[in-house]
């Protein structure tokens, strides 16, 4: 690894630009943010993929590897990606930075929580959490009755412990919020591990107040609306604004209760404040990486920050980020989320759509299948390629081709995208790094010089039902878009309290273009299912719940966890 102070040189930021964590990590400091407001510069490439399989794509590797051969082809490019999450790590996908000869460093540290940013975002999480709770304990001393149980809980009503008088306080109890104190509770609490056993609990389960017992939940870190804040925030002021319009529940008279009429946000804001700030880190071959908010792509936006991503722009000839997930989820929410956000200055000039022959095999039916299981699976890639073009964005396919690919299995492929008029190229940067994706990195500079069409798949002001309807139909093929009662009752809460003109964020299973993972390929005649509608005010989207989705996912029978350690004499990680 180069020092980090010699990277940070390389896209001319300077000492006073950058707060170091030892010799190869730093922060950007306040004053090397401005430099964002600097002309924008470089190209935008935005990295996607197919719906995943348990096959993996290499989505990640691939973007790490064309930044380092547009760094050998003489270019001046940054990498943007998202920070590794510790659920996946120690669960079942394991970490995020890459691997083989395309990887992040110092890995270990990105991995294990770089500078400590997503515990900075489950701190301030459950401080409002904790806000809220005390709130319902200070009015249940009033004599206000306890609230409902949450509305966006699937969980059962707990029955109430007898009433008693709580705990006597000496100095007066403050007055409620607004009206009589909180009747509705949407904010859960955070966890940054998966821990199914959380998902549903009872919050003060041994207190006997008025405001207590009563039902909660906890949602992944990485699935939290403050998350998605950090992503989504232009700067310090706009991320206190948006801290303080969390929707955190109603009061008696159905009015909106506020983390900023709970006086938390101040808090809030304190906390965040250096998690605002995006990490510097280095490839294995020396091309500049931030790395910044870790946002997932099945239940929120799965995009780097906006802050990471102009910065880098006004550094760079090419900015390489990614899209979570497939391109019907994360390439769309980066469109109508993250780009109508930061007024367009972030519309990608190309997107890569990045298959291996494994993971089409899959959607053809059979993984250990030949080319005719390949060919079946074309139509899923087929679609995603559609999903990308109807945004007018110029695209290409990655082909992350293993060792035991077949030239005629690759042949298919570019047959099939040539066919339809759309450039494609094997990469191999798990065994060759940079080099393995220069034709790659050649491809993208031609295509980056063609001009997108800005397009987006709704206007602001169409009703939130006609948006998650639009996005059924156009970007996983649904006949149509079934609402819950529940869902409905939230459709008119939303127009009732004047949220119609957000966007939607879908939250659904990243395994499958509809809500059931198990239909691979292209599923057709299916209804999607809309169960609950949540509103996240301060991020600025509302996000359906579609079909069997949890934003707290448990561990799978034998956890990646299990099998790591360290070397007690020399410090070592093993099993990461």
């Amino acid at each position: 690894m180069k020092p980090i102070h010699e990277i940070a040189d390389s896209i001319n930021l300077t000492s006073e630009d950058i707060e170091t964590y030892g010799h190869f990590v730093a922060k950007i400091t306040p004053s090397g943010l401005d430099k964002r407001f600097a002309a924008r510069k470089g190209k935008y490439i935005v990295v996607t993929a197919i719906t995943p399989t348990s096959s993996g794509e290499g989505k990640t590797t691939t973007a790490i590897g064309l930044g380092m051969a547009l760094q050998r082809l003489g270019k001046k490019g940054i990498v943007t990606l998202r920070q590794p999450a510790l659920g996946p790590l120690f669960g079942m996908k394991g970490g995020g930075a890459g691997g083989g000869k395309a990887i992040l460093l110092p890995h270990e540290q990105v991995n294990l929580s770089l500078t400590g940013d997503n515990f900075r975002v489950t701190a301030a999480h459950n401080l409002l959490s904790s806000f809220v709770d005390n709130r319902i304990f200070r009015d249940s001393l009033s004599g206000i009755p306890h609230p409902h149980p949450p509305i966006n809980t699937s969980g059962a009503s707990p029955n109430p412990l007898p009433e008693g008088e709580g705990k006597k306080e000496s100095s007066p109890c403050p007055p409620p919020v607004k009206g009589e104190g909180i009747d509705k509770i949407f904010w859960p609490r955070a966890a940054d591990v998966n821990d199914r056993a959380l998902r549903d609990i009872i919050a003060g389960a041994k207190e006997t107040g008025n405001g207590f017992p009563h039902a909660g939940q906890f949602v992944l870190t990485e699935a939290s609306e403050i998350m998605a804040i950090l992503s989504l925030s232009s700067s310090l002021k706009d991320m206190r604004e948006r801290l303080g319009r969390i929707l955190v529940g109603l009061d008696k008279d159905g009015r909106p209760v506020t983390a900023e009429d709970m006086k938390c946000a101040g808090a809030m804001a304190i906390l965040l404040k250096d998690a605002l700030r995006p990490n510097l880190v280095q490839t294995s071959e020396g091309t500049p990486v931030f790395v910044h908010t870790g946002p997932f792509a099945n239940i929120a936006p799965g995009i780097s920050s906006v802050i990471a991503d102009e910065l880098a722009l006004s550094l760079a000839d090419y900015v390489i980020t990614e899209a979570g997930f497939g391109a019907d989820l994360g390439f769309e929410k980066l469109i109508d989320i993250k780009c109508r956000n930061s007024d367009e200055s972030l519309y990608p000039d190309c997107a890569v759509i990045v298959c291996t022959v494994r993971s089409l095999k899959e959607h053809g039916g059979n993984v250990n299948g030949g080319v005719s299981e390949i060919e079946k699976g074309l139509a899923h890639l087929n679609k995603q390629i559609s999903n990308v073009k109807f945004f007018g964005v110029p695209v290409l396919v990655a082909i992350n081709k293993y060792p035991n690919d077949t030239n005629e299995e690759i042949g298919c492929i570019i047959r099939n995208t040539e066919a339809i008029c759309i450039p494609a190229c094997t990469v191999t940067p798990y065994e060759d790094g940079g080099a393995g994706v220069i034709r790659l990195g050649k491809m993208v500079a031609e295509m980056s010089l063609l001009p997108p069409v800005h397009k987006y798949l709704y206007e602001p002001d169409m009703p939130v039902r006609d948006k998650i309807n639009r996005i059924a139909t156009t970007m996983y093929g649904a006949v149509g878009v079934e609402f819950s009662r529940t869902a409905e009752e939230k459709l008119g809460l939303i127009k009732r309290l004047g949220f119609e003109s957000l966007p939607v964020c879908t939250a659904k299973t990243h395994r499958s273009l509809s809500h059931d993972p198990k239909l691979t390929g292209v599923p057709e005649g299916f209804t999607l299912p809309v169960d609950d509608i949540h509103i996240s005010a301060g991020a600025g989207f509302v996000y359906p719940m579609c079909g069997k989705i949890f934003p707290l996912p448990g561990l799978p029978a034998h956890p990646l966890a299990e099998n790591m350690d360290i070397d007690t004499e020399t410090w070592k990680v093993k099993g990461l």
